[in-house]
Formats: structure tokens, C-alpha cells, sequence
């Protein structure tokens, strides 16, 4: 569990970040491991807003060709061949198999052209793109037999295994690791700056505790809420936000094989069945809105269905009742023209993407990071090394990402001989204890009784001795914080499914979380 909030009183940080989602996650690891005093606090969990509600992608962004934003497909290229390298067993390269209708933006061949494109923007890292006409699309995926699909392209892109939530618990992890102070659940209420730096009032959001800490600067990360805290903090920027909605529905298994699914939808938006575990994720919308709160609505369903309906041959057509679970999250998009420039009021915020932009303000030392995505994720960490320099901190050149060598599920594996008998289970919880704790994998599986070596849902790979040790290691407060960040279980089990499970129950209750 977290430590309270006194211990935090009695030294100076040299940064605080506000925000413990992706951009919070990695600047605190990037920082960390360059020698940085470094606390980081979110008002909720880590990655528990826009964090969480991801497509699960690791993508370079091929829908931004439609608009020809060249340069940022290449950088997202670039950072999805860099993020697949470096986390070999958290995420893999899948195939996304596009039907062309008669919602396409452009024919089969021009389609292709574009997916060849794509695969050359990327230096050619993934496996190179297919075209297939209809009868091989259907031979390929029987879904599409029946439905308007002219033609189908596959390309390829990354998918992460577990979910978004995990992956941006590793960076905060390995700045915990380095020396960094985190702390969930705790929200800045005040701030004022002297001229000796900053003082911060932070305020423990489950028990009221408040305290003051010092940092020499402060690193506003706070995703759709940083227009929010920079007026707290007095900060004039010139970016601005604009936010779009965007839902998944988690629903039964709707592939026979692991693959991604991708069609255009009634608006020519793309829109992709996705898998999750043993489950399909579909979505996303895109709606205008003009608050970071939302919600799914009866509209959002129905839309979502819809698609899925239309562009799928199914056996049974999915209704509200077969959802599972529920994501909706807001991009945080990127204004760069000022507020008073009359021409912010009158952006197409379709035309919006998913860069990420930072200013900073030098002489009171406050950094703010606006936008940007999962994928670009190691530019935003390496581009707050230079911006802490730029500001006169010493920084270190070491390295901050990255996991243990993927081979180590072997061993793993080998372990688990004598307390797992089934191979594919065994393998099953050896991949994916390894995948989500590397080399303390070892330690967690030797404390392991009897009790602890069973599949908590079948199928998923979660034992009982894993999900202690998260809940005992892993900053969790809540079930939430266990169940719908730090594993998917939440997102590909229902609410009844998991009332039911005893052995869950009595987890969340040995821990306080029932």
C-alpha cells in the first residue's frame, strides 16, 4: 500500500510531475534515471483517465496518411519500431486486415498504394502489406463473406498483450525503482512559487491528509486536465486543448483467428474489432465534446453496433446485452494557435491528430505537455531530458525503458514444472507473469502455497499469487486500481462474472478491497 503523504515534507524535489498517466509515467522514468529527485502524484490511480481507455495500439498512425501528415506517420513509425523492440514480450506485431466497401475512402488499389506507403514510411519493420480481392478475403476471414467487402488490405502494426493501464504502470514502476517518490490518489491543491522555487500543497484524496512539499520545478502532465491546472498554477501557454470522445465495448470473442479487424464506418472514420485476452474489443467513435468528463451513452451503443453489424457476417448479431464491459475516454487534441486568435474558434477538430506539444516557462520552471499518444511515448520522455537541461538541471544519460530479456518465460516456465501440470496453463501464467515482472518473476513464484497456483479466471493466465503480490506491491487502493489497470480483468470479465469468483472475492477482501 502507499505510504502517507508526511514523508514527503522533508526533502526538495527537484521535479514534480502532475499526472500519472503516460506522459507523467515515462517523464518521471526518464527523469528518474537521469538523477532526478523526482515525485510524482495524480488526483485519481496511475493511467486511470485518458490512459486507460486507449485502443490497446502501438501504431504509426497510418489514418493520418488520409490528411498527409507525412512527418508525424514517420515519427510515429519510428517510435512503434523503437517501443516493439524494446518491450519484446509486451507487445507483439499483429496483422490488421482491412475491408474495402463502399465506405472506403478509396479504392482497393489506391488503398494498397497507401498501406505500401505506410510499410516504406516505417523503414520496413513490420511484415509488408497484402491485397486480397473478395473471394480471398472471405477465404481469409469468413466474417466478410456475406457483407459489402469488395476487397480487403492487410498491414501490420503493434498491439499491446495485457492493456494501455499496465503498460504505463511499468514506467511509473521503474521510476519507483530509480529512486522516485509516486503517489496515487493525491491531489495538488495549491501552488505558489518564490524565489527559491516552488511550494505545493498536496491533498490525500481517500483520508483528507494534507501537506506542503518544495520542488525546483514542475511538470504539468496532467493530460485533458492540464488547461485546468496551469490556470491554477498561473501559467500562460499559447497550446490549448480540444477534446474528442472516443468508445470501445468489450464483447465476446468475434474472430476465429488473432487478428485485427479494420472497416470505415458509416461517418469514414476506421473502426477495428481488436483482441483483448479472450475477448474483442470495437470501436472507437469520435464525437466532439467539450469537458474531459463523459460517458457512454445509449447513442454511443448503438452506433458502435451498428458498425459492427453491418460490417461483419455474424452468426447472431450482437445486441446491448452481449457488452461486457465498457471504455470511453477523450483524446486531449492539440490547439497551437492562442486562445485570443480568433482562428482557434474556427479549427476543423477532425483535422486535429494526436501530436503531443511542450512549452515551457523558464524563469518559473513549469513544463506542460499537451496531447500526444501511447506510441510517441519514448519521444516525450528523451524531449523532458532536454527540456530539464534547457532549465540547468545536470542530467545523466541512462537508460530509463526497456524490459528483461523475453527469454526469461522460459525459465519461468520451467519453475512452474512442479506446481502447474497442465503445459498450456503453465505456459499461459509463465508468459504472462513474465511479461508484466520480468526478473522478479522468480521471487513472486517462490513465495507461491498450493492456494496460490490457480488460474483466478480460466484462460487469462492472473493466478491468485500474482494478483496478491500486485495488490500488495503495486500502489492499489481500490479493486478498481487491481482489476481495470494494473490487469485487464475488469475489461474482459463482467461485473457478475467477477461478484461470482470466490477465490477473486476473497483476494479483494484479504486486502481490503471488497
Amino acid at each position: 500500500m502507499r505510504s502517507r503523504l508526511q514523508d514527503l515534507a522533508t526533502s526538495t524535489y527537484d521535479v514534480v510531475i502532475v499526472g500519472g498517466g503516460i506522459n507523467g509515467a515515462v517523464t518521471a522514468a526518464s527523469l528518474s534515471a537521469a538523477g532526478l529527485k523526482v515525485l510524482v502524484v495524480d488526483k485519481g490511480d496511475f493511467a486511470g483517465f485518458t490512459s486507460q481507455e486507449s485502443s490497446n495500439m502501438v501504431w504509426g498512425g497510418i489514418k493520418y496518411l488520409q490528411s498527409l501528415e507525412l512527418k508525424l506517420v514517420y515519427k510515429l513509425c519510428v517510435s512503434r519500431a523503437r517501443l516493439m523492440k524494446n518491450y519484446p514480450t509486451r507487445i507483439r506485431s499483429i496483422g490488421f486486415f482491412a475491408a474495402i466497401g463502399p465506405n472506403s475512402p478509396a479504392d482497393e488499389a489506391l488503398t494498397f498504394l497507401g498501406a505500401l506507403a505506410y510499410w516504406f514510411i516505417g523503414k520496413f519493420t513490420t511484415p509488408g502489406p497484402r491485397l486480397f480481392n473478395k473471394l480471398q478475403a472471405g477465404k481469409y476471414e469468413p466474417s466478410f463473406v456475406g457483407t459489402d467487402a469488395t476487397a480487403a488490405v492487410q498491414y501490420f502494426d503493434g498491439l499491446l498483450l495485457d492493456n494501455d493501464a499496465r503498460f504505463v504502470w511499468d514506467f511509473i514502476k521503474r521510476a519507483e525503482t530509480t529512486g522516485a517518490a509516486v503517489r496515487n490518489y493525491t491531489r495538488l491543491t495549491a501552488a505558489s512559487h518564490a524565489s527559491d522555487g516552488w511550494r505545493l500543497g498536496l491533498t490525500d484524496e481517500h483520508t483528507g491528509q494534507r501537506v506542503t512539499v518544495r520542488a525546483k520545478a514542475i511538470v504539468n502532465a496532467a493530460g485533458p486536465y492540464a488547461d485546468g491546472l496551469n490556470s491554477l498554477m498561473s501559467n500562460q501557454t499559447e497550446a490549448h486543448l480540444a477534446f474528442s470522445k472516443g468508445i470501445h465495448l468489450v464483447v465476446r470473442k468475434l474472430t476465429q483467428d488473432d487478428r485485427v479487424l479494420a472497416f470505415w464506418d458509416e461517418e469514414e472514420r476506421l473502426f477495428y474489432v481488436i483482441p483483448m485476452h479472450d475477448r474483442s474489443v470495437i470501436g472507437t467513435t469520435d464525437t466532439r465534446i467539450a469537458q474531459p468528463e463523459t460517458s457512454v451513452t445509449d447513442e454511443d451503443r448503438d452506433f458502435v453496433l451498428r458498425q459492427i453489424n453491418r460490417s461483419m457476417n455474424l452468426d447472431v448479431a450482437l445486441t446491448k446485452d452481449d457488452i461486457i464491459a465498457e471504455r470511453c475516454g477523450v483524446r486531449p487534441l492539440v490547439i497551437s494557435t492562442p486562445r485570443q486568435n480568433k482562428k482557434s474558434e474556427v479549427i476543423d477538430w477532425h483535422k486535429l491528430s494526436r501530436k503531443h506539444a511542450i512549452e515551457a516557462d523558464r524563469e518559473r520552471k513549469i513544463v506542460t505537455i499537451f496531447g500526444g499518444k501511447l506510441t510517441d511515448c519514448l519521444n516525450v520522455g528523451e524531449e523532458m531530458r532536454a527540456e530539464m537541461q534547457a532549465l540547468g538541471f545536470k542530467i545523466k544519460n541512462e537508460r530509463w525503458f526497456g524490459e528483461d530479456h523475453k527469454l526469461g518465460a522460459t525459465r519461468v516456465g520451467k519453475l512452474l514444472e512442479a506446481k502447474i501440470k497442465d503445459a498450456d496453463v503453465r505456459l499461459r501464467v509463465a508468459e504472462g507473469i513474465w511479461r508484466r515482472h520480468g526478473s522478479a518473476s522468480t521471487e513472486i513464484i517462490l513465495g507461491w502455497t498450493g492456494a496460490d497456483v490457480a488460474e483466478v479466471f480460466e484462460g487469462l493466465g492472473f493466478t491468485a499469487g500474482e494478483l496478491r503480490h500486485i495488490a500488495r506491491t503495486e500502489h492499489v487502493v481500490t479493486a478498481r486500481d487491481l482489476l481495470r489497470r494494473r490487469t485487464p480483468i475488469a475489461l474482459v470479465r463482467s461485473q457478475s462474472e467477477i461478484d461470482r469468483n470466490q477465490t477473486l472475492q476473497g483476494i479483494l477482501t484479504e486486502f481490503g478491497l471488497a
